[in-house]
């Protein structure tokens, strides 16, 4: 009898084990106390390297080409507003919009989107909330008859209405006539449904987000994020806009992702500025535009997915290009949540690093590979951003122009321009130089080298920082092999989450978390992946890691489970062999210094 106690004892704990095992491949993710529910994340290639441009199909192609001959990152490229009209350069009234759009530019739009599909490359166009009579009678008629605008009135600003193309040129022969605009009324259902339908075609064609102009209503964001959502050929779900840094009345604006801020100027700052703008353009430069994402007293601060034209819109009333603030800009704008280049169109150069010059591509690629290797830590943060509510760039109380980006990495940008160095007032912790190894104590004021290739960054002792191999689109990467960068030194963890990268599933708890925890302990240091919690569509069972270890101290062993695990050093880098793991199992490392 005792012997089957015994017997029953252990097959229930078999089965408990067993239990726990298959749990972890199918828990489903409860939604906690500190979750901001209103956050909605944007498809996982919005977190790579976004492009825009006012190009029409044979030049969207070349440029795409160019890019990726350059060895850039793409992960998107929309056409701006010509896409409606590009033979006349977006003068207007007509087409603006007919739901034609450009039929000479684009003469066979879906094998365009079929192209840039076979690239990874998910592409957009430009649209805003309102139709011209002028030229585009019949759907100014037609949504007229239907009920279905807001108001109409006679619209006399120049922008897209027979004057002038964007800031900076006089459209030759251009009047101040006024045309009768109808704004579409996005609070009437029916009104939604029918422009939906009407834009239906160019989603059915192959785009798959929009640009939306001129206004950030939060209906008009919700009929253009819908339109993603629904028809777009590959978001399986997650919908994408660009809009304005407005509407922020309420909350809802985080579920329509994502903004960018606005037409910002191609200069310094506005205090002293270099070159002359005209009035309309907003008095934001790139040291403003810093300040939008993590001035407090802006709400801009708080948006969630928050780009910027890398480079600035806007160049002035002049031709000259400034290499140094386009090279600051860059750095600064990969270090943000979503990353897109784009001008105005008569900047000659579009903001393309290789038009500007070899040092600004050299530089460009640099940082744009980074940026793509970082994504497993990036993308880790945006689902953060909605189970804990805090931001990716955290502010620092006091320092507007000096950041974490995650908790892992503090930010200084360079907004001076002819700065070489750079004053830092680094948190508490300590921090590592990434450029030096150099170790730095903080809540102490340093000032440090900051040569035009460097921005200041510093990683907090005792990070971990989960990245990938390089790949020129977020889709053609894969988390299949993940390098984890440590900085041993003091206790910490990092929470990994990854999901299928476009579907809501994630919106139910359908995701997978893995926690990664380092502690230092009688001169070694412990590392622990612990088994993943969770699962998603397409979710593979085992992973390769590779340990990359940043250590001022030698490292003489490495432990994987007990058994050796080996490994070469660079310097003071300490980098594992590769070894393959079950996701749902827990993996110790231990790290032996001299």
């Amino acid at each position: 009898m005792k012997n089957q106690i015994l017997l029953l004892v252990s097959l229930l704990l078999i089965f408990a084990q067993c239990k726990k095992g298959s749990d972890n491949h199918t828990y489903i993710h409860p939604i906690t106390a500190q979750a901001d529910t209103n956050v909605v994340l944007p498809p996982s290639w919005a977190f790579g390297v976004l492009y825009g441009a006012y190009t029409n199909q044979e030049q969207t192609i070349e440029r795409v080409n160019q890019i990726i001959e350059h060895d850039y990152p793409i992960d998107a490229f929309w056409i701006d507003s010509w896409f409606w009209d590009h033979a006349n350069k977006g003068r207007g009234p007509q087409k603006y919009m007919d739901f034609i759009a450009d039929t000479i530019g684009f003469p066979n739009r879906k094998e365009m989107w079929d192209y840039l599909e076979s690239q990874n490359i998910k592409g957009g166009f430009w649209a805003w909330d309102c139709i011209f009579e002028t030229g585009n009678e019949v759907a100014f008629k037609d949504f007229q008859d239907k009920g279905y605008f807001k108001n109409t009135y006679v619209e006399s600003n120049p922008w897209h209405n027979n004057s002038t193309t964007t800031a900076m040129h006089q459209t030759e022969g251009g009047t101040k006539k006024g045309t009768l605009c109808g704004n579409i009324d996005f609070n009437n259902p029916q009104a939604v449904a029918y422009f939906k339908q009407r834009m239906k075609h160019f989603f059915d064609e192959g785009a798959d987000f929009i640009k939306l102009d001129r206004t950030s209503a939060i209906p008009v964001c919700k009929a253009m994020f819908e339109l993603s959502q629904e028809f777009g050929k590959e978001t399986k779900g997650r919908g994408m806009i660009f809009s304005h840094t407005g509407g922020q009345e309420t909350e809802e604006y985080k579920k329509y992702p994502g903004k960018w801020t606005d037409d910002t100027r191609c200069d310094w700052n506005i205090e002293n500025p270099n070159k002359k703008f005209n009035s309309w353009v907003p008095p934001v430069a790139f040291k403003e535009n810093i300040a939008m994402y993590l001035d407090p007293n802006k709400k801009s601060s708080l948006i969630p997915f928050l780009s910027q034209d890398l480079g600035g819109f806007d160049m002035g009333i002049t031709d000259q290009l400034d290499e140094e603030l386009y090279i600051r800009w860059l750095q600064f704008a990969m270090f943000s949540p979503i990353v897109e280049t784009f001008a105005q169109p008569e900047n000659k150069t579009a903001n393309m690093a290789y038009l500007i010059s070899s040092q600004a591509d050299s530089i460009y690629r640099q940082y744009a590979h980074l940026r793509m290797e970082l994504f497993p830590y990036i993308y880790s943060y945006a689902h953060l951003n909605r189970l804990t509510g805090e931001l990716m760039m955290r502010k620092i109380q006091g320092q507007i122009y000096e950041y974490l980006f995650g908790n892992e990495i503090f930010v200084a940008p360079v907004y001076e321009q002819g700065a070489t160095n750079r004053e830092v007032l680094l948190p508490d912790g300590n921090w590592i130089n990434y450029w030096t190894g150099e170790l730095y104590e903080g809540k102490k004021n340093y000032t440090v080298d900051a040569p035009i290739g460097q921005i200041p960054l510093f990683i907090r002792q005792g990070a971990i920082i989960p990245m990938r191999e390089y790949a020129r689109s977020i889709e053609k990467g894969t988390n299949d092999t993940l390098i984890l960068h440590i900085y041993p030194g003091a206790d910490s963890a990092f929470t990994f989450i990854e999901d299928d990268g476009n579907s809501n599933d994630y919106l139910k708890g359908i995701y997978a978390k893995t926690m990664i925890s380092l502690k230092d302990a009688n001169g070694m240091s412990k590392l622990n992946i612990a088994p993943t919690l969770g699962y998603y569509k397409g979710i593979k069972n085992t992973r390769n890691w590779q340990i990359c270890i940043h250590s001022s101290k030698a490292v003489t062993k490495l432990t994987l489970n007990g058994r050796i695990l080996p490994f070469k050093n660079e310097g003071k880098t300490y980098i594992s062999d590769l070894f393959s793991a079950d996701k749902y199992t827990q993996n110790d490392i231990k790290i032996s210094y001299k």
